[in-house]
């Protein structure tokens, strides 16, 4: 599962200058002014003065209305320059609700606040294609509007400001004043638990990668304590035989790093699994004890993150799931870059994990991809579909360990199935 936040906390900016403010003449005020000017025209062409005076009787309440609007929309914008924006949880994650919070507050903050129309903007990706429906909450000095949202789908989508309306007495125009500010919000990808799998770690390769098995728990490195360190980790006989606490160093320490390929197909639903899948994989690579980097072809490689900062490493692959695409141009060619370059960089990860498509047996991508299962540590899982076969089968004769899958569902037992096949390596 992702890492969720529990603590709220302010994601955009507690107060901005005000935006442009938007107004909208009705229908009726369209006609009311309109008839003031027919009745004033046909008045003066007829040397009717009742009627003239009935013309601009009409324009000037037109204009009465227009002053109104006018005064209230600077009322407004003199007393609601705060918007905070609280959403919970942060960031959000794909298919999985949230809330936002936001509180409108009054300059004058002991002020009774008025019944304001307000409402905030979101995205149809964070709502669910649907629209929101708020509460609001009325407090000494501000409006706390409060309402769920349901993300469809990862990315960045814009959320806010929060919006005031105001409108005349006749209804004859109405403004929209924003409040606060726009903000970007995080949408995750959904992840599916992969460390519960049987079999699901690398251990297999991580043998061949590294020539030996691991070290025992006996006979783990030790350090001294340092303060803040956990107490579950002294390591109690040598901290009897030298006379002072020591530790056991961290027990992923030596493990080889990974990288994780993700070959993502055209934009579409099925886009969205793979990333998915990636974000998936890399957290469960991750947890076993080794430094992930996700590798895209067509985009430069991402941070590679140390399993030693475990949380900050789990936030760090997820967001940077966040912004995968496929490459522009032939998805082959870009599989033949990343894997040449991953063949050729100095100090690239020892482990190798990918997620293939199925492109086929003759696909230069393919066949540049099979040359990197020469080594023994690489493991592949090529999505069903048509040609998955013999992508398969095409990788395996490269040295690779395959398995397939088709949706999130068999992700695990899919990945237990190649992990277990590494430790018949």
């Amino acid at each position: 599962m992702s890492r969720r936040g529990t603590a709220t906390a302010a994601t955009a900016p507690a107060s901005t200058r005000p935006g442009r403010t938007e107004t909208v003449v009705t229908a009726r005020g369209i006609g009311m002014t309109g008839g003031g000017l027919a009745l004033t025209a046909l008045g003066i062409g007829l040397a009717s003065t009742l009627i003239v005076m009935l013309g601009i009787a009409t324009l000037a309440t037109a204009a009465v209305a227009a002053l109104w609007l006018l005064s209230s929309v600077q009322l407004l914008r003199r007393r609601y320059r705060t918007a905070r924006r609280v959403i919970s949880p942060f960031p959000l994650v794909a298919g999985e609700a949230g809330t936002v919070h936001v509180e409108v507050a009054s300059s004058h903050g002991s002020t009774r606040v008025p019944q304001l129309d307000i409402r905030e903007q979101a995205a149809a990706e964070l709502t669910g294609m649907r629209p929101t429906s708020a509460s609001v909450t009325r407090r000494p000095g501000s409006v706390l509007l409060s309402y769920s949202l349901s993300p469809t789908s990862r990315g960045r989508w814009p959320l806010g400001p929060a919006v005031v309306r105001a409108a005349d007495p006749l209804g004859l125009a109405w403004a929209d004043t924003p409040v606060g500010a726009e903000e970007l919000v995080p949408v995750r990808p959904r992840v599916v638990d992969l460390t519960a799998a049987g079999g699901s770690r690398l251990d297999g390769l991580e043998q061949i990668s590294r020539g030996a098995r691991r070290a025992s728990a006996d006979d783990a490195a030790v350090r001294e304590y340092r303060h803040g360190d956990d107490p579950r980790r002294v390591h109690w006989p040598s901290s009897a035989r030298r006379g002072s606490l020591v530790v056991r160093a961290d027990e992923h320490a030596g493990r080889p790093p990974a990288d994780l390929l993700a070959d993502l197909p055209s934009p579409g639903e099925d886009l969205e699994t793979v990333v998915a899948a990636a974000a998936s994989l890399s957290l469960a690579v991750l947890a076993d004890g080794h430094a992930v980097r996700i590798v895209a072809p067509g985009t430069r490689p991402l941070n590679r993150w140390a399993a030693e900062a475990r949380d900050e490493a789990r936030a760090g692959l997820l967001d940077d799931c966040i912004d995968l695409q496929p490459a522009h141009g032939s998805p082959s060619d870009a599989l033949v870059d990343a894997a040449h370059a991953l063949m050729s960089e100095p100090g690239s990860g020892s482990l190798l994990v990918a997620l293939v498509e199925p492109r086929g047996e003759a696909d230069a991508g393919v066949r540049m991809l099979a040359g990197l299962g020469a080594a023994g540590h690489a493991v592949a899982l090529v999505r069903e579909a048509p040609r998955a076969a013999e992508t398969a089968h095409a990788l395996e004769r490269g040295g690779w360990r395959c398995a397939r899958w088709k949706d999130l569902e068999d992700l695990p037992e899919a990945w237990a199935a190649v992990a277990k096949a590494t430790e018949r390596a």
